[in-house]
């Protein structure tokens, strides 16, 4: 069984392959999987699409209501033909230094009688990207805080949230803020301390539990 990197009561942190820490957990054990893969071939140590499909059934197989996936608009037409979505949404990102200044925000609804279009009252969400201007940048993907508490937030009755990507914490920063517990998971070690940090916030540092 693989050891969390940190673990408290509502936050569950592993540093280690998502696809290997998702094989652990049960079917439908979490109720709401948001997260934005890496974009890029070079990303990925193999098969970008090949490598997708095993994620996505494993997010699929995990998760018992909703399955949210921010992608890259270079990739809309592969996953809107192989991977159809109950419900798309856009993240645009104003004026910015992308040439691509949104990304497509794929829900898939995974229980019959959870509706996610009675729950959704956006489809168009607009946060600046976070740059250079913002200060410090703690992973060249990181996405604002608030896109996520504004998604998550639609799903009030979702208790337990995953992220198998976690990057900078910013999935565990809006789920921990809306009072839900939380899994996440990264490869890179760097980056499960840095979430860490972020999720607890400096005056909670020492009220978890490090395992490593």
């Amino acid at each position: 069984m693989i050891k969390p990197y940190y673990e408290e009561e509502n936050i569950t942190i592993y540093n280690d392959d998502c696809l290997e820490v998702m094989k652990e957990l049960p079917d439908k054990s979490v109720d709401l999987t948001i997260t934005s893969p890496p974009f890029k071939d070079e990303d990925v140590n193999g098969e970008y699409l090949e490598i997708y499909d095993l994620w996505f059934n494993e997010m699929k197989r995990v998760t018992s209501k909703v399955l949210i996936i921010i992608q890259s608009a270079t990739r809309i037409n592969h996953l809107i033909r192989n991977y159809p979505p109950t419900r798309l949404m856009i993240w645009g990102k104003g004026f910015s230094c992308y040439s691509w200044r949104f990304n497509p925000i794929f829900l898939y609804q995974l229980k019959a009688d959870y509706s996610i279009n009675k729950r959704i009252w956006c489809d168009m969400h607009n946060f600046s990207a976070i740059g250079v201007k913002w200060g410090k940048k703690y992973h060249k993907y990181q996405d604002p805080v608030k896109l996520y508490k504004t998604i998550i937030g639609m799903f009030p009755e979702c208790e337990i949230i995953m992220d198998p990507f976690l990057g900078s914490g910013t999935s565990g920063i809006a789920s921990r803020e809306l009072g839900h517990k939380f899994i996440g998971m990264d490869i890179v070690k760097e980056f499960c301390e840095t979430s860490k940090k972020r999720i607890l916030g400096a005056e909670n540092i020492e009220q978890g539990v490090l395992t490593e």
